[in-house]
């Protein structure tokens, strides 16, 4: 690649002697500068293997730069690059998500007063499921009550208690256990349903008013 010493001396003093121009279309032959990794300048018609991960300089026979090829990637920019596109793709697909839930949000309800409407009405269809739990509860510990009593007029003295009746006192707190279990799931699930038509309208009065204040900006387009 190397071109003999006084070629070098020529080039260097034409490049303190001119001013660099920049990038332009100027033909003829060219000269390819670069510094390797151990910052030692490197000249020729091609670039040299060790410049192979360093910037290079195009330069005329004049010693004006013609062009300028940036240093190739590094691993390490490499996967800045990679982890920045996927950090814009995963930006891209939650806008059009999001996008697609707007569309259904303003398809669905009318107003906030339909959210609040369909709100109430599902919170009031379990409120009704947990009412007849708690009235079965009701039953069952009233009876668990009476044969816990039972238990006791039988297992007094040395005697002990009939083994049916133990029986169904286990069986009974079981069922007691089980409705308890449903009532606690069904009141979480009216939690969750007022936490989503809460986040549900406040995301409906922010379209609203990203609309509204649309709404100018469009009137006064031709």
């Amino acid at each position: 690649m190397s071109r003999n010493k006084s070629v070098h001396v020529f080039i260097l003093a034409l490049g303190l002697c001119l001013p660099v121009t920049g990038i332009h279309a100027a033909s003829g032959p060219t000269i390819k500068k670069c510094k390797d990794a151990t910052g030692q300048w490197h000249y020729g018609d091609s670039a040299a293997q060790e410049c192979a991960k360093s910037k290079i300089t195009v330069m005329s026979d004049e010693g004006t730069t013609k062009k300028v090829i940036a240093a190739p990637p590094t691993a390490e920019e490499l996967k800045e690059h990679e982890a920045r596109q996927e950090t814009e793709s995963a930006e891209k697909q939650r806008a059009t998500d999001q996008a697609k839930k707007d569309a259904v949000l303003l398809s669905t309800y009318g107003g906030e007063d339909d959210i609040n409407y369909i709100r109430d009405r599902k919170i009031a269809q379990i409120e009704t499921s947990v009412k007849a739990s708690e009235e079965t509860l009701k039953s069952l510990r009233a009876a668990l009550a009476r044969m816990e009593a039972q238990a006791a007029d039988e297992g007094k003295g040395d005697k002990a208690a009939d083994q049916a009746t133990v029986k169904n006192i286990e069986q009974t707190r079981k069922q007691i256990a089980r409705h308890e279990g449903v009532v606690a799931e069904k009141r979480k699930e009216q939690e969750a349903l007022r936490k989503q038509y809460a986040d549900e309208t406040e995301r409906y009065r922010e379209i609203k008013k990203n609309q509204a204040a649309r709404a100018p900006a469009a009137a006064k387009k031709p």
